[in-house]
């Protein structure tokens, strides 16, 4: 059965799972570097377990660029689509560092409240509304191993910026309609990516971190051309297992990461075309683009507030709950009436998806999410 006619059937539950289980892992992959700083993570990155651990953000801009194509498509304005995708990322990113620098700060700084906030650095931190991104607030964290970040999730908001500009591009110049036309330019990205990294001596990854950012790139036009091409692109059970065979191993090999993008998309689009029954937490809203903005800051207090008691699994079982909490609280205040927003840049036939804010979790931003 083809990726169209699996997604053509109605909703498919298995993307809302998918953003949250990735948002999580990303929350319990940073409790390593919470609790006993970037050294204490260095294991994860290296063979075997790098072929999962990695798996985990190329996924999540696979899925985005998948979903997100579907945005453009029923669109089809680009201004309108890129109105939507602010509309996604914005308000919740707003009021995230919004919080982070007005109560976050003042109640963690070991600064006077004046001197905290007439340091440049405050006032720096809310160009990571615009993408700019920033990860000090002036004197937080100071004694925490990983030492005084407050949000290093943020990272992939640029990559996530750069990869809507790219999806915009090739709309404008028809190229995003013609299966083609799509899979060679982004041959075309993937060779001129790891040629740039080549030049600079770079494509050589090293074992003991993260991918590279345009690798995120490469794994979101993976995505967005599954959905172009998803009447002609089937879903079997052994071409899964193929697929996420081959994405292992390459993830686990230097130069292999950059050929990586299109199984990983594969395998993720796959999961989320199932339907496994949809909890009730998961029907009340999207909370993996919440869970993804509040996880790396709640994860810093939980390791200031308890010095005594930083091990990965405290992180998590401390910092899960609250940060569930706040990407709740993200998702009913901030994210669901910032989408019906969307009404105002769809027109008439938009208004009526508009009143259901909770489909729009197939306009997935990434978010998430990231290492």
């Amino acid at each position: 059965m083809s990726i169209a006619e699996r997604f053509g059937k109605g909703y498919t539950t298995g993307f809302d799972y998918l953003r949250v289980i990735l948002a999580i892992a990303v929350l319990c992959i940073h409790s390593f570097a919470v609790s006993y700083g970037k050294a204490g993570e260095a294991f994860l990155f290296q063979p075997p377990l790098r072929g999962l651990i990695t798996f985990v953000l190329p996924a999540f801009f696979a899925l985005s660029g998948f979903l997100v194509s579907a945005s453009l498509l029923r669109t089809r304005n680009v201004a309108r689509f890129l109105g939507l995708r602010a509309l996604r990322l914005v308000p919740a990113l707003a009021v995230e560092v919004t919080l982070c620098a007005l109560l976050l700060g003042p109640i963690f700084t070991v600064l006077p409240l004046g001197a905290y906030v007439s340091d440049p650095q405050f006032s720096a931190y809310f160009l990571n509304i615009v993408g700019h991104i920033q990860y000090l607030l002036p004197g937080l964290f100071r004694d925490n191993p990983y030492y005084q970040a407050v949000n290093v999730s943020l990272w992939t908001i640029p990559y996530e910026l750069e990869c809507y500009v790219a999806l915009t591009v090739l709309a404008v110049v028809g190229v995003v309609y013609r299966p083609v036309s799509l899979i060679v330019v982004v041959v075309l990205a993937h060779v001129a990516v790891i040629g740039r990294d080549l030049l600079r001596g770079a494509a050589e990854l090293p074992m003991d971190g993260a991918l590279p950012g345009r690798i995120l790139l490469l794994s979101f036009l993976a995505g967005v051309v599954l959905y172009i091409c998803r009447e002609r692109v089937s879903v079997t059970p052994l071409r899964v297992i193929a697929a996420a065979v081959v994405s292992f191993l390459m993830l686990n090999l230097p130069y292999a990461p950059y050929f990586a993008a299109f199984p990983i998309a594969y395998v993720t689009v796959a999961i989320g075309l199932t339907k496994p029954p949809k909890h009730p937490l998961l029907a009340s809203g999207d909370y993996s683009y919440g869970i993804y903005l509040y996880a790396f800051p709640v994860q810093q207090a939980v390791a200031h507030l308890f010095p005594q008691h930083r091990e990965w699994y405290i992180s998590i079982a401390l910092a899960l709950p609250a940060t569930i909490v706040l990407a709740t609280f993200s998702w009913h205040a901030v994210e669901k009436h910032a989408l019906k927003l969307k009404g105002l840049m769809a027109g008439k036939a938009g208004k009526a998806r508009a009143a259901k804010p909770t489909m729009v979790a197939r306009e997935v931003t990434v978010a998430g999410d990231g290492h």
